[in-house]
């Protein structure tokens, strides 16, 4: 089993994430930080698993700005990215290779 906490954490320490993190610092001049928020409380069904609801925002004094939403899995290591064009879950394999998050820099890309 894995924790609301521990899931958070798994994810953080994604490189695109981290990467997303040090861009919206560099890129806001430290007035922006790219953080998690969990957009539902309540655990996901999916496939006869419980995830975890988290969206990677970029969290301002106006605003947080979604960028991307996962579902992490209360059960192992899974972590599930929704893709938003196709309305649904896709593997972190899947997503790197069809939308390459590494080389995103903001919001809009």
């Amino acid at each position: 089993m894995r924790t609301k906490d521990q899931g958070a954490a798994a994810l953080m320490a994604l490189p695109e994430l981290q990467a997303w993190s040090a861009a919206i610092e560099k890129n806001s001049g430290g007035k922006a930080h790219g953080g998690l928020l969990e957009y539902d409380p309540a655990p996901r069904k999916l496939n006869g698993k419980s995830y975890w609801q988290f969206s990677f925002v970029e969290n301002s004094a106006d605003a947080a700005l979604r960028w991307e939403s996962f579902l992490v899995s209360s059960s192992d290591d899974e972590i599930l990215v929704e893709d938003a064009s196709s309305d649904e879950a896709i593997s972190l394999g899947r997503w790197r290779r069809e939308k390459h998050p590494g080389q995103r820099t903001a919001i809009d890309n």
